[in-house]
Parts: structure tokens; C-alpha cells; sequence
């Protein structure tokens, strides 16, 4: 069996470059959004925009916590993906340690 390690190192940096740029991009979005916000106030300085929908401070407080939670919640999920990975790895190392491992009664292959 064969392993060509730099086919799986390209992969491996293409799609860990591919996620980046994904995340740049979201974040792009989020500062052009916030651009569109504080654009009235930019064009015409000294005015106030009329604002609308003002959170009361405990909806504010329920929105910020309900963003964290939100974010936990992802965190959680993206690290139990990788500890199942893990312990996926680690199964078929030991599958593949007992494979390799001469056993007593068992004549070793030469």
C-alpha cells in the first residue's frame, strides 16, 4: 500500500484555504452591511438617522446571549466532529497495530 502524502497535502491546503477565503468573505459581507448602516450618517454629517426598532437593554442582553449561544452550539458541533474523527482514527490504528502484530499461535508472514 501507498500513500502519496503531497496529493494529500494539496488537498488538504486547498481546502484549508478554500474555508479562509469563505470566511473573509463573510466577514466582508458583514462590514458592507455595516457600511450601508452608517452610510446616511456619512452623506449628510451633522444629521441623525431616524433609527426604528431600538432593542429595549434586556432585549439587547437576549439578543447578544442568544448570538453566543448560537456560536457555542457551532463550536460544540465542529469539536465533537473532530473528537469522532479522533476516535475513528484511533480504532483503525489499533485495528491496523493487531493486523501487524505477530500473535503466538499465529505463523508470521515473511
Amino acid at each position: 500500500m501507498s500513500v502519496n502524502v503531497s496529493e494529500y497535502m494539496n488537498k488538504f491546503q486547498e481546502e484549508g484555504l478554500a474555508a479562509i477565503k469563505q470566511t473573509q468573505d463573510a466577514s466582508l459581507n458583514a462590514m458592507k452591511s455595516f457600511r450601508e448602516f452608517t452610510k446616511e450618517m456619512t452623506e449628510t454629517p451633522g444629521s441623525m438617522p431616524a433609527l426604528e426598532n431600538i432593542p429595549t437593554p434586556t432585549q439587547l442582553v437576549e439578543l447578544s446571549f442568544g448570538f453566543a449561544s448560537q456560536l457555542l452550539e457551532l463550536r460544540k458541533a465542529f469539536t465533537l466532529k473532530i473528537a469522532e474523527m479522533m476516535v475513528d482514527t484511533q480504532k483503525q490504528a489499533e485495528a491496523n497495530f493487531k493486523a501487524a502484530t505477530p500473535m503466538p499461535n499465529r505463523p508470521v508472514n515473511k
